[in-house]
């Protein structure tokens, strides 16, 4: 396994696959799971517009770990514009804005997160001086959604502070639960994609889920409800086995997919056409 020295460098095939569990953990936090479930930007909506949803997700990833600044820049101010309009009522139970410092750090840490454990859960633990770098290097992940750089964290012992910190705040409620629920075993798929979608919930909306439990820090399966027995550690075990035989014998095909985003939002923007 070649020595890791960016975020870019973490990148697998299990990616594909871990995401949901890190869409919980961004939304565990209740400012960001609320404003997600209450938003009135339905265009950005997974349930609503999954196609649309993964191409938006994926080209931001895209262009935090392996854009330009020029690409960046871009994406900051289509991101602050859009974050402006998700703001909560004044009388709301959970008082929310997309745009809040605090909830965009968040997410930016639940991200970094997300490329980590596609490496450590298939490869095992990132070095010291592994870590240093990616930390170093992951600080895009979170300037690209308009979080100030000093707040990034410099050293592991800051990161794993925000974590803590952020282990503090997370709840969740029944709306927030269900509508995550439904990423997880698919069934989202079907207000959008009919029929294709309710089979795609029924035929991969199991494993999905189990997938999706396995990515998760006890933390987060508690708030999800969710159990987790030795069979299904058995049973995601096996399936990071198959993960991992998978990248090493395609180790520089993930990347290669991520510059596919990267390639996507130039020409619509050359063309002048939406991006988000």
């Amino acid at each position: 396994m070649r020595t890791i020295e960016s975020v870019g460098d973490l990148v697998s095939p299990l990616g594909g696959t871990i995401n949901a569990a890190n869409v919980i953990m961004q939304l565990a936090d209740p400012g960001v799971g609320q404003g997600v479930v209450d938003s009135s930007v339905d265009s950005g909506r997974a349930d609503l517009h999954p196609i649309k949803r993964a191409r938006t997700t994926g080209t931001y990833l895209a262009v935090a770990v392996f854009g330009t600044e020029t690409d960046r820049e871009y994406l900051r101010e289509t991101v602050r514009k859009i974050h402006a309009r998700v703001v909560s009522e004044p009388n709301a139970d959970v008082s929310y804005s997309a745009n809040s410092p605090r909830l965009q750090l968040w997410v930016a840490v639940c991200l970094l997160k997300y490329f980590i454990d596609q490496h450590e859960f298939l490869h095992g633990p990132l070095t010291e001086n592994e870590y240093t770098s990616v930390l170093s290097d992951g600080i895009t992940l979170a300037t690209t959604l308009n979080v100030r750089p000093d707040s990034w964290p410099r050293t592991r012992d800051e990161y794993d502070a925000l974590w803590r910190e952020g282990l503090t705040r997370i709840s969740m409620n029944d709306g927030v639960r269900e509508y995550l629920t439904r990423l997880c075993n698919l069934s989202f798929l079907e207000m959008r994609l009919g029929r294709a979608g309710r089979a795609a919930h029924e035929i991969f909306g199991r494993d999905f889920e189990l997938i999706t439990r396995g990515a998760l820090p006890p933390e987060f399966r508690k708030v999800m409800h969710y159990d987790w027995t030795a069979d299904d550690q058995r049973r995601f075990d096996r399936y990071l086995r198959t993960m991992r035989a998978v990248h090493r014998m395609t180790p520089h095909v993930w990347r290669l997919l991520w510059h596919v985003y990267l390639v996507d939002m130039r020409i619509r923007r050359r063309l002048g056409v939406r991006v988000f």
